[in-house]
């Protein structure tokens, strides 16, 4: 057996996809280039002129949890920092404690799927090669923040205001130029739209007890001429974690993920509340020499879906490594094909979906990976494909990436919509999520 033994969780945040089986060669982490490097990939499509949707940042700062947030159905800067338009101060993707230069994202992103006629279309704000964004504001003042508060301090105080601090905005996936969207080549068509409005609005509060948690509200409506069947949603989590001063792979390469799903009752002792966290750690805080410090991610940071319109609907938690330099070394945990519910190919890759078919068909099917953690173990009798040649080596952290999705929603015609609630919150800094995390035996 092999012990990997996981920091005490110190804190606690959370923020609301060619296989051979038996190869030998492992991939050598430094050669993979990774798009996280290519910084020039993502501005180049930010336009700043009067006639075209500009795509603006803000930041959450209200509490002790820190998140830029943009007006594209994306949140995060994708590792860069931006200057809040409010304070002038520099902020990063997510921060927390706040003010810690410690960071916990590095793009989040929206994703909406539906069956529209007789094709599976997917509107997302970003994924992961960070090539597609879908979602756009309206052009200038319209596609811009709105702010309101609680604080009757506040300069943005309204008595219509839900938190310390709402932040508001709105945008479509109707646009289709590939200058702006970018193209699926694994369909081989440019983006299809399914005729969307998004409205967000984010809120922040201070006070102690909900300082540390960001809680989005969505709400969709079909503004196309085409009815939405089976619909269903996505945020999806590119989770990097370390301090300011790790920035670039060495920070990137050693994350963990996976999904906590019960909690003991504090009520009962013999009872479990039903939690369903995503999260994201680092997979040893980052030790120096001396142990943890100042610089030491010893946090978790997830999501949770904490409204929908039925309790009845289905969700669902995926996983996934991309290799951007060798794709039989992609890897995402699959289940094994049956009878029923044949094997489903992604093409050259086992893990990530790419293209609007591959994204809903993750989006719309039942299914909560294992977590990263438990790669190396073999878990075949429940139904799942063997572990990869390098399965130790992704076990002990890597660059990972997930979707937390949820549906169906019933069909939706033109003018109908749904509301969606997510929570990016720290829990309890006592929460018991660090106490399982502290040691893990894997074979």
């Amino acid at each position: 057996m092999m012990h990997r033994t996981i920091c005490n969780r110190r804190h606690i945040a959370i923020v609301a996809a060619v296989f051979t089986i038996g190869a030998s060669e492992v991939p050598a982490r430094g050669g993979v280039v990774s798009p996280k490097l290519a910084t020039h990939l993502r501005p180049s499509r930010q336009s700043s002129t009067a006639v075209l949707p500009v795509v603006k940042y803000t930041a959450h700062n209200r509490g002790n949890i820190q998140v830029a947030i943009a007006n594209n159905g994306t949140f995060g800067t994708f590792g860069e920092t931006i200057r809040d338009p409010l304070t002038g101060e520099f902020i990063s993707s997510c921060v927390y404690p706040k003010n810690s230069d410690i960071l916990y994202l590095y793009v989040a992103a929206f994703w909406i799927g539906a069956v529209v006629d007789r094709d599976t279309l997917v509107s997302c704000g970003s994924e992961d090669f960070y090539a597609t964004a879908e979602f756009w504001p309206e052009v200038e003042p319209i596609g811009d923040f709105r702010y309101r508060s609680l604080d009757i301090n506040s300069p943005f105080y309204d008595p219509e205001a839900l938190s310390e601090q709402d932040i508001l905005c709105e945008y479509t996936d109707t646009i289709v130029d590939p200058r702006l969207t970018g193209r699926d080549d694994t369909d081989g068509r440019e983006h299809r739209p399914l005729g969307i409005k998004v409205f967000q609005r984010s809120m922040a509060w201070s006070y102690e007890y909900a300082d540390d948690f960001i809680l989005f509200d969505f709400e969709i409506q079909n503004i196309g001429t085409r009815r939405l069947r089976q619909l269903f949603l996505g945020i999806w989590i590119d989770g990097d974690v370390w301090h300011v001063s790790r920035r670039g792979p060495i920070g990137w390469e050693d994350d963990i993920v996976g999904f906590y799903r019960y909690h003991p009752s504090k009520e009962c002792a013999l009872h479990t509340d039903t939690v369903n966290i995503a999260w994201t750690a680092d997979n040893d805080g980052d030790p120096v020499s001396s142990g943890w410090d100042y610089r030491s991610p010893t946090g978790i940071v997830g999501a949770r879906v904490v409204r929908t319109p039925s309790d009845s609907l289905k969700m669902s938690f995926n996983w996934w490594i991309t290799n951007y330099s060798d794709v039989k070394f992609d890897f995402g945990p699959r289940r094994a094909g049956t009878e029923d519910e044949p094997f489903r190919s992604f093409g050259p890759r086992l893990g990530t979906p790419l293209g609007d078919r591959n994204k809903y068909y993750v989006m719309s099917k039942p299914e909560f990976d294992y977590d990263l953690l438990f790669t190396a173990v073999d878990h075949q009798f429940q139904g799942w494909l063997p572990p990869p040649a390098n399965a130790e080596d992704i076990a002990d952290g890597f660059d990972t990436r997930y979707l937390l999705s949820f549906g169906p929603f019933p069909s939706r015609s033109r003018g109908s919509g749904a509301r969606t609630s997510i929570v990016i919150p720290p829990t309890s800094r006592r929460s018991g999520i660090r106490n399982t995390l502290t040691s893990i035996t894997l074979p």
